[in-house]
């Protein structure tokens, strides 16, 4: 009796050193945190474990280092753990040495081979070349982290557009994480652009995996010359198509869009300019355009905007613009 009572509670205390050790690892993942919360809410035990083992993990950081003298009107007899040690407590001993060993195998595993920062200036583009032969482009005030672990490669879009061109690897898949949406390919050129509302993914060559991270919006499978644009502020999603060759154009110092909308535009050429351009009036917030703009000059952009728009573009001392209705 005594065993068919200890052993389930031994496989609780383990399950739940488990899950600490996972949780303490860098690449536990959103999907990982729901099975978590199913299996803390699937039974009072396992809730209970999982609470006992923080606190005694808590606890370990009291205890005095072993070198420490300590005084002798202080020492204890040692004591036999099998007489004295209550079973729960033995259990949760044994669920800590456990977790030691987990916490100690996620370290090791979870160490990316490959790890860096990297931004474009304002006014600057910014290239970077990754050791498995990857290639990555930087527009103007964008910010990437790279992460390459035995298994995957992956990179975070922080902010702004870069353009990637990604070396074949059959075992470890390239994965871009830009917002809430992620991108998955395994070789191939592409383009994510990544602004508040809004993630654009442009393919240049093969194929690329995108999932905007939102109920409404099916993860899709883009081809050769395909783009999708996810719309978070109005949850939806457009699947379109672009010459190749126009796919992220801003590498040759020329913007060309088509149907943009002037918020994104205006939002997009904020980047070019180094300073915030805000459009006042929410009315003209969705109005389409199509041209071409320098990166280098988007003053020029601004300068002839009123000659596209019943608008007056205003300058402030610090260089921030307004574009407001006439």
């Amino acid at each position: 009796m005594l065993h068919s009572v200890e052993r389930p509670r031994i496989d609780i205390d383990e399950q739940a050193a488990d899950w600490f050790a996972r949780r303490c690892g860098e690449r536990f993942t959103e999907s990982d945190e729901v099975q978590f919360q199913h299996w803390l809410k699937a039974d009072t035990a396992h809730a209970q474990a999982f609470s006992d083992l923080e606190l005694l993990w808590d606890d370990m950081n009291l205890i005095e280092s072993p070198h420490a003298a300590v005084p002798s009107s202080r020492r204890a007899a040692v004591v036999p753990l099998q007489q004295h040690w209550p079973h729960k407590l033995l259990a949760m001993a044994a669920s800590v040495l456990l977790l030691v060993g987990l916490l100690s195998f996620v370290l090791l595993v979870e160490r990316p081979q490959l790890e860096l920062a990297a931004q474009a200036d304002p006014g600057q583009l910014h290239e970077l070349a990754l050791a498995d032969g990857s290639h990555v482009t930087l527009n103007m005030g964008s910010r990437v982290e790279v992460r390459y672990f035995e298994d995957s490669r992956e990179v975070t879009l922080l902010e702004g557009e870069a353009f990637f061109s990604v070396a074949t690897d059959a075992r470890r898949p390239f994965l871009i994480q830009a917002g809430a949406g992620r991108v998955r390919v395994v070789g191939t050129r592409f383009n994510v652009r990544l602004s508040e509302d809004v993630l654009n993914v442009a393919v240049e060559q093969g194929k690329v995996l995108v999932d905007a991270g939102a109920a409404s919006m099916p993860p899709v499978l883009l081809s050769t010359g395909e783009v999708v644009q996810a719309d978070y502020l109005h949850g939806q999603q457009q699947i379109s198509r672009v010459a190749p060759d126009g796919v992220a154009s801003w590498r040759n110092g020329q913007l060309i869009f088509h149907e943009r909308s002037l918020a994104q535009l205006l939002q997009e050429l904020s980047r070019y300019l180094g300073k915030p351009v805000e459009l006042t009036d929410a009315n003209l917030a969705e109005r389409k355009l199509s041209g071409s703009l320098d990166i280098y000059q988007p003053q020029d952009f601004l300068t002839s905007l009123p000659l596209l728009l019943p608008v007056r573009v205003d300058t402030a001392e610090d260089g921030s613009v307004s574009v407001n209705a006439l």
